[in-house]
């Protein structure tokens, strides 16, 4: 198991402002306050210089995942294993490594063209997390195992099986769940786990998707934040995507919200943590055990 956890997102805004007040006045997100010569803005969970880096752009959605490694050793391993694989791969500079606050990265994409950003040596922000909305804390660690990443996300990938063997493979995460949705013909989504407890850090969703990610999610400490949050929501205009559901494979009691531009964000709770020692993938063929009722701009209509 090579890769330790998705570690941050950049996302393209076509409005960063409204994005900004979004992350921070809905979902809690405190502003990290980080001059960028780009215009980018930056938004913190913990104790990582950001977790999402929102920059402006002409078209809404996502620019590149961050993958974290936990030596430069491993990085290094894995930068060459995707080389060999024939994905190209393309060092970062020392000043755009300062600007993510990482040590050293490497800018490569998987086989559906997502791309992502492989890094090592994350630099530390010690200033103290203080949520605008008064959010006590984001579940980004977990005891002594360490970081859990920013949450999760789910990518599109056309060509599952080529992108489930890129991820498997070359950058060392392990199966954990494929769901085949009752009454979606044709539909698989694939869910795969870093080397941290988290149930998964990424899946992957075998269709294209407009903005180049289906959904990105952030977990919080108690069902009460999830409550505030769909208050602060419903106040501030947001739409909410799905209602208030669990789901069965991770356990996420979550609602789902969609950002300016279009990014779909689960906001949740108590999602399993698993032992891999111990863990054997499964096959589901329901996505909730209750809930989650989903409002598509321009189909619910």
């Amino acid at each position: 198991m090579s890769v330790s956890a998705s570690g941050y997102l950049r996302i393209g805004a076509s409005d960063v402002d409204a994005w900004m007040d979004f992350g921070t006045g809905v979902l809690g997100l405190m502003d990290a306050n980080r001059a960028d010569a780009a215009g980018a803005r930056f938004l913190r969970m913990d104790d990582h210089p950001f977790r999402l880096m929102i920059e402006p752009a002409e078209t809404d959605g996502l620019l590149a995942t961050g993958l974290e490694f936990p030596s430069e050793d491993a990085w290094q391993r894995t930068c060459e294993a995707v080389t060999e694989s024939g994905q190209n791969l393309v060092q970062g500079s020392a000043e755009e490594a300062k600007r993510r606050g990482v040590t050293a990265f490497a800018t490569t994409s998987d086989p559906a063209g997502n791309t992502l950003e492989l890094f090592w040596g994350r630099e530390l922000d010690y200033t103290p997390l203080v949520s605008p909305q008064g959010v006590p804390g984001f579940v980004t660690t977990y005891r002594q195992t360490g970081d859990l990443g920013f949450g999760h996300l789910v990518l599109p990938a056309p060509d599952i099986d080529a992108a489930a063997a890129f991820y498997t493979d070359i950058i060392g995460m392990g199966l954990t769940d494929t769901l085949y949705p009752s009454g979606m013909e044709g539909v698989k989504i694939q869910f795969y786990h870093a080397n941290n407890p988290r149930q998964h850090s990424l899946a992957l969703f075998n269709g294209p998707h407009p903005l180049g990610v289906v959904h990105i999610m952030v977990e919080v400490e108690t069902m009460d934040e999830v409550g505030h949050a769909m208050d602060r929501a419903k106040a501030a205009g947001s739409h909410f995507l799905a209602t208030l559901g669990r789901h069965i494979n991770d356990n996420m009691c979550s609602v789902y919200l969609l950002a300016p531009g279009g990014i779909a964000v689960e906001f949740g709770y108590d999602g399993m943590l698993i032992d891999w020692e111990t863990h054997v993938a499964t096959v589901s063929t329901e996505g909730d055990l209750w809930g989650h009722e989903y409002s598509f701009p321009g189909l619910n209509d």
